[in-house]
């Protein structure tokens, strides 16, 4: 016959070592909402210095030819000189 005290042993390790590492998800769960609920980006937050001076034009441009991929560089330009015009 084996030993059932070693069984009731190893069993209560496992109970108690299951308990430990439910006991910490729920911490860590629990935290993670109070964290998330915390750090809120607002747009207020931020305060950006703009130098007045910037060329707008020739970043957003720069922008959108990166985006296309330079495929669409003369119907970018265009729009954006059709734009200025107006």
């Amino acid at each position: 016959m084996p030993n059932k005290k070693a069984q009731i042993g190893e069993t209560m390790t496992w109970v108690v070592a299951t308990i430990i590492v439910i006991v910490t998800l729920i911490i860590f769960i629990y935290a993670s909402t109070l964290l998330g609920k915390t750090s809120e980006i607002t747009r207020e937050n931020y305060n950006v210095e703009v130098d007045k001076q910037a060329d707008w034009i020739n970043t957003k441009t720069s922008l959108a030819h990166e985006v296309a991929n330079n495929k669409n560089k003369e119907v970018i330009d265009n729009w954006i000189k059709e734009e200025n015009e107006n």
